[in-house]
């Protein structure tokens, strides 16, 4: 990209020999000679002195030297980054992305991997919540998406499309402002004593069965509540507006401003991961690779309170 007689005076000025600069070049010392004599024209510098102990630069010359430099390294770095964006075109991968599972979770989950996924493009394909219309959107996977990140535990979502686990969230209580524990920093199990604790309904989901069988024999102080199979927005407003807690993660603290997400003394947890197609582009089968092959080179994952 840039010029070749500003490349062959770098050479020179390098060498501080017409000879060795033709070397490296990997053309006639006369052909240097007829490049540097023309770059000195054009520009109407005299960039350089010749002597029987070879060539040295003028004040002009160790300017335009230091500067060509940074135009060589802009220049080739430029040409590289162009042949990685080429390298990436059809290696885009299409991640849904929602309030409740933002596609941010993906590269939060890259960034403490210690790398980055820099051979693929990342298409952020927004999409609602609505639990009337989310099997729709799982049922969409391998066509308008190639993978949705978040807690997805749903014994019907997993008959539409596969999971892969990549940690696991503690299981956390949102409280209203308004309550008294949400003073407290942290739940004790018998804090939810005489509360409603609202969850997902009993029957479709796969991962709180031991923390519901646990509550009913050994807490039944806590009244249990089935809200629908899935969460969004209005299971949130509910819980505000009815003084009810809500068995949620610490992933959503932020999801209600008028809801404090607190952890609680207990064992329980959900795995978080992607949920893709069974039959996925070739691009979405090399990027789900290179994932399963950054999740074998960590240790086993360990229950993360926070994104």
């Amino acid at each position: 990209m840039y010029d070749r007689q500003l490349l062959t005076f770098v050479r020179v000025a390098e060498t501080g020999s017409l000879t060795q600069a033709a070397e490296k070049l990997y053309i006639t010392p006369a052909a240097v000679m007829k490049q540097m004599n023309a770059l000195e024209a054009r520009l109407e510098l005299r960039l350089i002195e010749r002597s029987n102990q070879g060539v040295r630069l003028t004040r002009a010359g160790e300017y335009l030297y230091g500067e060509a430099l940074k135009l060589i390294a802009a220049s080739d770095a430029a040409v590289e980054r162009a042949r990685e964006m080429q390298s990436r075109e059809g290696r885009v991968i299409r991640v849904g992305s929602s309030f409740l599972n933002p596609g941010r979770v993906l590269t939060d989950w890259w960034n403490r991997m210690g790398r980055e996924p820099e051979r693929f493009g990342i298409k952020i394909v927004p999409y609602s919540d609505d639990r009337e219309r989310i099997l729709s959107v799982v049922a969409s996977l391998g066509t308008r998406l190639d993978f949705m990140v978040g807690v997805f535990s749903s014994r019907r979502m997993l008959e539409l499309a596969d999971f892969t686990e990549l940690g696991r969230y503690e299981l956390c209580v949102a409280v209203p402002r308004k309550h008294p524990l949400s003073a407290k920093s942290r739940l004790e199990i018998s804090d939810l004593y005489g509360e409603r604790l609202v969850m997902v309904r009993e029957g479709d989901e796969l991962s709180l069965g031991s923390l519901r069988e646990t509550l009913r024999r050994e807490h039944p102080q806590i009244q249990l509540v089935d809200t629908d199979f899935y969460y969004d927005m209005d299971t949130f407003n509910e819980c505000e507006l009815s003084g009810s807690l809500l068995l949620t993660f610490y992933a959503w603290r932020n999801v209600h401003p008028s809801l404090v997400t607190l952890p609680v003394n207990w064992p329980f947890t959900a795995p978080y991961g992607l949920l893709h197609a069974r039959s996925m582009s070739a691009a979405a089968e090399e990027f789900l690779a290179e994932v399963r092959a950054a999740l074998d080179r960590q240790p086993t994952q360990t229950s993360i309170s926070s994104m």
